[in-house]
């Protein structure tokens, strides 16, 4: 019985990813993606739970749980993306294979690219499975040089986004990494050099350079939800015709002047023409000389 309980532990321990239950795994993030359970780049925590249900379902006698999800498409999206960032500089001549699941080309159009890309040479005898399920998940991102996956690539976006050095950025995190307790430095002031202590500070580094880019991109997302909120607020038209609005106007006999002006005003501003209309016609001309700004 102990053995028993040991063998179940072991396996509970570790999961063998077969082809197919990498499929299932992928189509269920491109799914979840397409419902909307992955807004600004991440994928929310009921999108997980779906996906993990969906391979327990599957796959009953395999032990599948949100941290083995998690690892297994994080590990999925670094090959891709180290092999899209050589191929999308590919010319024509190059394919990638559903059935080889390799790259496939004419030998003069591989040693003309290699010449270019030597790291493409990896990837000529060596299957990329499920490419273009892993482009329609990421590739849109990699073209946008979104989804840095290795610290180096996280260092080198968080640069570019917040216009800084990456040495400043690299300063910042140790810093932050200091004051929050994953640090090498002892009490007498020496560096702990340990694996433990390294495998610590490591860790701990990557996960704020993933939360400052995640929250760089929020807010940004943030930035361009409003803008695009106030320019639709401030460029909406009701469907009344320009003519129909300066007849308007022009009913209540204001000067030439006030007349430009009030005609410019409420031909740009849809919601403020909407209330001077609302208003009884003989305190209309009030009204609109009281709210009328002057450009």
């Amino acid at each position: 019985m102990a053995n028993k309980r040991s063998t179940n532990t072991a396996q509970s321990a570790s999961l063998v990813w077969t082809e197919d239950m990498d499929r299932i795994l992928i189509n269920a993030f491109i799914h979840e993606q397409s419902i909307g359970n992955c807004p600004n780049g991440t994928f929310l925590t009921q999108a997980y739970d779906n996906i993990v249900k969906e391979l327990q379902e599957a796959f009953p006698e395999k032990s599948v749980d949100k941290d083995k999800v998690k690892k297994r498409i994080k590990y999925l999206k670094k090959g891709f993306g180290a092999c899209y960032d050589i191929f999308k500089n590919a010319t024509s001549g190059f394919a990638w294979s559903p059935h080889t699941k390799m790259w496939d080309a004419e030998p003069g159009a591989w040693a003309t690219f290699i010449q270019s890309y030597p790291q493409a040479k990896e990837w000529m005898n060596k299957p990329v499975p499920h490419y273009e399920s892993l482009k329609q998940l990421y590739g849109k991102d990699r073209a946008n040089g979104d989804g840095a996956e290795t610290p180096a690539e996280m260092r080198q976006q968080l640069s570019q986004q917040m216009g800084v050095a990456e040495s400043e950025i690299i300063a910042d995190i140790d810093r932050m990494a200091t004051q929050n307790g994953a640090t090498r430095e002892t009490d007498d002031g020496h560096i702990n050099s340990s694996p433990e202590a390294n495998k610590k500070h490591k860790i701990y580094k990557e996960e704020v350079q993933e939360k400052l880019l995640k929250g760089i991109e929020c807010v940004s997302d943030a930035i361009t939800k409003s803008t695009d909120a106030l320019v639709k607020a401030h460029t909406a038209k009701l469907s009344m015709p320009a003519k129909e609005i300066y007849q308007h106007v022009n009913d209540l006999g204001l000067d030439p002047l006030d007349k430009k002006l009030a005609y410019r005003f409420l031909t740009e501003n849809a919601n403020m023409l909407e209330m001077v209309l609302g208003y009884p016609f003989e305190e209309r001309k009030e009204f609109l000389m009281n709210v009328l700004p002057r450009y």
